[in-house]
């Protein structure tokens, strides 16, 4: 896969480094910061990226890391980071990827559910899922899936 294939949104703290961040550079790797998506909304980035998305690739799969969330909407992670996004805005997000691009495969990742007794990471993981199947049945219902 080329790096230019890959975009990220919602990335903050202090990770990755700026060694990282030349690295993805190099390579052609486009992300969307966080505060990115705090000051233009994560609807407009999220546009961005698909856009990005389908400049070029035939297909998009979809990575989900659940620490893209703020921990008060998905304590349960190896990688709790104050300021991501709310559960709502990436919701949103994942239903517009599986409407507008031609999705062949979505993961999520980074769900530790011995860190998170509320069971809340589970659930808005099971929940990314869930809106992924549901955007693709209902193109697959209207006779649109697969069309761009």
């Amino acid at each position: 896969m080329r790096g230019e294939d890959v975009v990220q949104v919602g990335l903050r703290g202090y990770w990755p480094p700026e060694s990282t961040f030349a690295w993805m550079r190099e390579r052609g790797i486009r992300w969307h910061l966080m505060d990115e998506v705090l000051r233009e909304g994560a609807a407009a980035v999220v546009e961005r990226a698909v856009a990005e998305a389908l400049d070029g690739p035939d297909a998009v799969y979809l990575t989900v890391d659940v620490d893209v969330l703020d921990p008060a909407f998905a304590p349960g992670t190896g990688a709790p980071e104050p300021g991501g996004m709310t559960s709502s805005d990436l919701l949103a997000g994942i239903r517009a990827v599986a409407t507008r691009t031609p999705l062949v495969g979505m993961d999520v990742v980074e769900v530790c559910p011995p860190f998170d007794p509320t069971e809340i990471t589970a659930h808005v993981a099971n929940r990314c899922i869930m809106e992924a199947l549901s955007a693709l049945a209902l193109q697959a219902r209207a006779g649109t899936l697969g069309r761009e």
